[in-house]
């Protein structure tokens, strides 16, 4: 399953039906077999309903009818396939409208919100974390690559080294003079190495183009490589401006699919711990260069937003914004902020959605890093 691209994403933030709309996140461990999720769901669900006890009668009529709803479409004690499901149901007594997602990537938790329109964040924070990346397997005569995106790693291409015109090892006269025979074997030999490192280079610096060349139309955010040192730095050097990560110092180019994809989801979580690093390293660089190319905090970075001059947005995904205060003046029309209002993850999501920014969830040290700006920051366009 694909998640939605940035049009879909843009309808979402445009729907806003008179009673509603409840969020549903739920993710599924497929270990465990003691029907955790089910129970995290109920929960979740039962949450939903007691927020809603001091609203009007047929408010509350509608949230327990949708609660319901979306517990009989998950079954209990069968977990449905893919490992996290997000879905958008309209809070109305019959026919409500319903829009749901898979995913084979996990969600954070499993939660459920209640609000004007869809709450766009771990849909956000997902496709954050399985973005479309470049796997490559790169051996001295032979390279594999796949394309890793959502949890699911496809074939692309598998090209072979062939040794091109006469290679073979020439033979000497015979001589009765061993050492001149056996300086012709050594010169042959030498010679015909010479000639396969030739042709290797020259392999690797064309597949190399071609890897780089594929990452530039399919818009791959990362390249994973595997291989050994040599081989390596030959193909690195012929990828230009596209920086490989290179993870594994030996060839897996002979294993499954199902193997190099188990070793790109565990090398995930670390690699993008590195990429939100880096991320927050340029824009505090950019924000204490004196360019005035970054905005630090909330209200700077929401204004920013307002304004349409961020280009890239990173928050804490742990940090809860609800109730922080917010000064006037943002030209928002809406619920207000704060508690009891849209959080203001959520206002920077749909700013950041509606001019074209990138937005990046930080986790671990990256969102520590960010304590100091009360979780936000953004690197701007101008």
């Amino acid at each position: 399953m694909t998640f939605p691209r940035l049009d879909e994403l843009k309808r979402l933030l445009a729907w806003t039906p008179a009673g509603g709309v409840l969020s549903v996140c739920v993710a599924i461990d497929p270990a465990d077999r003691g029907g955790g999720w089910r129970v995290a769901l109920e929960d979740a669900m039962r949450g939903v309903v007691a927020a809603t006890e001091d609203a009007p009668h047929d408010t509350r009529l509608a949230m327990r009818h949708v609660a319901q709803t979306v517990l009989d479409r998950f079954e209990e004690n069968r977990p449905p396939e893919g490992r996290g499901h997000i879905g958008f149901v309209e809070v109305a007594r019959k026919n409500g409208r319903e829009i749901w997602h898979s995913s084979r990537m996990p969600p954070r938790r499993t939660e459920a919100v209640y609000g004007h329109r869809p709450y766009l964040r771990p849909m956000i924070e997902i496709a954050d974390e399985s973005a479309r990346i470049g796997v490559v397997a790169v051996s001295g005569d032979r390279v594999r690559l796949w394309e890793w995106e959502e949890g699911v790693l496809s074939d692309v291409d598998d090209v072979e080294m062939t040794i091109v015109g006469d290679w073979r090892e020439r033979k000497a006269q015979r001589s009765s003079d061993t050492a001149r025979v056996h300086g012709a074997k050594a010169a042959g030999r030498d010679q015909y190495d010479q000639r396969l490192e030739a042709n290797r280079e020259r392999f690797l610096t064309h597949v190399a183009e071609r890897v780089a060349d594929r990452a530039g139309k399919r818009g791959w955010r990362d390249l994973l490589a595997f291989g050994e040192n040599e081989h390596m730095r030959r193909f690195t050097d012929a990828l230009g401006p596209l920086e490989a990560r290179h993870v594994y110092r030996k060839n897996l180019g002979t294993e499954q699919p199902s193997a190099i994809a188990e070793r790109v989801e565990e090398l995930l979580p670390e690699l993008n711990r590195e990429r939100e690093l880096k991320l927050v390293e340029m824009v505090k660089e950019s924000a204490y260069s004196g360019k005035e190319r970054a905005s630090l905090g909330p209200q700077e970075t929401l204004e920013a937003l307002s304004q349409g001059r961020v280009e890239h947005l990173l928050f804490d995904a742990d940090r809860d914004y609800s109730g922080h205060g917010i000064e006037e003046g943002l030209a928002y029309e809406g619920p207000p902020l704060g508690q009891d209002g849209l959080p203001v993850a959520e206002l920077m999501i749909e700013r950041a959605l509606a001019t074209g920014a990138r937005v990046t969830p930080l986790e671990g040290e990256a969102a520590t890093a960010l304590d100091e700006h009360d979780g936000v920051v953004a690197l701007l366009r101008y």
